[in-house]
């Protein structure tokens, strides 16, 4: 489409405000619309904080169908799942379980860090240029192990982030103990593994001061507006409007940013392979004498701590739950027993436990781009790493909207890529469409 048209993006997380961030740099005029009385009220506001290309990896890998399947009976799994009684879980299920195969994993692995390397480059230069002041680190990853692989195992996790692009090395205790001085003494180490290009900041505020600065620049921004109801052409091939009660919105392109509430947004038009996934974070207020001071990911655990100025987020978790919301406290009790482990006791006074929805496709790659409704695009099914993949995602759906070559295959994200990929190989792939 050429510059100067009307865009409406709906949803105003951290994927929709860095969409309509680049959709202005290409001088449309955008309309940005929320649900919620302030942007950032979903998965954005209290995730585990992390820009992590060295660690972004899809759910889908060889044994998670054995670990989810025990995980009905065990109510303190990693991953847990209540059957909500919808076809559509099971069969977001079955074809997440078609893909926990080890040459599925790596080929969507390679997607995922190949734009997260992306968006932490366009992330550096928003950073850059509208100097938000944020808590952010960009001071690298740390996982802590407690066991040493063996070397054999450590060189190929090394040569394979490499490989991707990603910076790793392996650090002895002594070393973690130097980057992490407040963890426990009596926490035995065997090292870790940094990551020195990742990255942390508190996503809430990057993004409602990267709305504020856009708003500044001429985006239109209105909050309390719930989508209900979509409006096609006769042929039902073409998006002209969006409604919400009496109010209308048309434009040339609608850019759907909505999360969780994509599939049944959408379903008129399209049938979207995402469903909720909870996770949890626990905030806490510390001393700066306190805590951990950068991000850490504790491997026993799973546990990922990311230090906030004077706060410290707590993250971990994954329900398949269904769109419960309900902030489960043992589960979060347990983050903060998890991270009094390794650094001490903390007080529990100021503690802010939080649960959001994660929208989750079953390769955990993002769906980005066009749509075979003219005028309809998506920039949903992030998961577990909304801000990691945001503006590398929204830099992908500017450039295609333009007509210019992108900067990564764009197939490689697209809403039919599952009818795709069938046809390119002799094995049977779960279809998007």
């Amino acid at each position: 489409m050429s510059t100067g048209q009307a865009v409406v993006v709906v949803g105003a997380g951290v994927i929709g405000v860095t969409t309509a961030h680049a959709l202005l740099d290409e001088g449309h005029e955008v309309v940005l619309l929320e649900a919620a009385t302030q942007a950032a009220r979903g998965t954005s506001q209290a995730n585990g904080g992390f820009v992590s290309a060295g660690f972004c990896a899809p759910w889908a890998m060889p044994g998670l169908q054995r670990q989810i399947l025990s995980a009905l009976v065990k109510r303190d799994a990693p991953i847990r799942w209540r059957p909500d009684g919808s076809w559509s879980q099971l069969r977001w299920l079955r074809d997440l379980f078609a893909h926990c195969k080890a040459p599925d994993f790596a080929d969507h692995r390679q997607r995922m860090v190949r734009l997260a390397l992306l968006s932490q480059a366009q992330l550096r230069k928003t950073l850059d240029r509208t100097a938000l002041a944020l808590d952010f680190q960009a001071s690298g990853v740390l996982q802590i192990l407690r066991q040493r692989p063996e070397q054999r195992i450590l060189d190929q996790r090394v040569e394979a982030l490499e490989a991707l692009g990603v910076k790793a090395c392996w650090y002895e205790a002594d070393q973690v103990r130097a980057i992490e001085p407040l963890l426990n003494p009596a926490v035995s180490l065997a090292g870790g593994l940094y990551v020195k290009d990742d990255a942390h900041g508190d996503c809430e505020q990057f993004v409602q001061g990267l709305l504020a600065w856009n708003i500044q620049r001429g985006l239109k921004f209105e909050s309390g507006v719930r989508i209900d109801a979509l409006e096609l052409d006769r042929s039902a091939k073409r998006l002209r409007a969006v409604r919400s009660g009496t109010r209308r919105w048309d434009a040339q392109a609608f850019v759907f940013a909505t999360g969780v509430q994509s599939t049944a947004l959408l379903r008129p038009a399209l049938k979207l392979p995402v469903v909720p996934v909870k996770g949890y974070s626990v905030t806490l207020t510390v001393d700066a004498s306190q805590g951990a001071t950068g991000a850490v990911i504790d491997e026993a655990s799973k546990l990922a701590i990311a230090r906030l100025g004077g706060r410290v987020r707590l993250a971990g978790g994954a329900d398949l739950v269904g769109h419960d919301l309900q902030v489960d406290e043992p589960r979060c009790e347990r983050l903060i027993s998890q991270y009094e482990a390794l650094y001490g006791p903390v007080s529990r006074s100021h503690a802010t436990l939080w649960a959001g929805l994660r929208p989750m496709t079953p390769d955990s790659t993002p769906i980005i781009g066009a749509t075979p409704v003219r005028g309809l695009y998506l920039n949903v099914g992030h998961g577990t790493y909304g801000w990691t993949l945001a503006c590398g995602s929204a830099q992908l759906l500017a450039d295609s909207m333009a007509g210019r070559p992108t900067a990564l295959d764009l197939t490689e994200y697209a809403l039919e890529r599952g009818a795709s990929q069938a046809a390119r190989t002799s094995q049977t792939r779960p279809s998007y469409t």
